[in-house]
């Protein structure tokens, strides 16, 4: 039987705000009153670059695909987009799922 991981965060009760981690307490406003959510896995590059020389645990990684990619509920994370082969083919606005969480990156996405 295989698990299905799932891409989780925390809701705020008192500023509304949701993000990619899942802390203690709000960043926005520090509000405690917070739950841990499932986020929607599919999401929409914003923002990207090419990491050719990566440090620590990354050095193995590269070149990779570092992006900002907002999910269809408009959390905002940084992530690697794993895969990708032809580098000149990435664009903003490229349609991106949930992968898997890496225990030293966090969330990876995928195309």
């Amino acid at each position: 039987m295989s698990l299905t991981e799932t891409l989780t965060g925390i809701f705020c009760h008192k500023c509304q705000y949701k993000v990619a981690e899942v802390l203690d307490g709000c960043p926005s406003c520090g509000s405690e009153s917070i739950e841990t959510v499932e986020l929607k896995q599919t999401g929409t590059i914003v923002s990207f670059t090419i990491v050719h020389v990566g440090f620590g645990h990354m050095a193995k990684r590269a070149p990779y695909i570092l992006a900002i990619v907002q999910t269809e509920e408009n959390v905002k994370l940084t992530t690697v987009i794993d895969g990708v082969v032809d580098f000149n083919s990435v664009k903003i606005g490229d349609k991106v799922r949930f992968k898997t969480n890496d225990e030293e990156i966090g969330p990876l996405f995928q195309y």
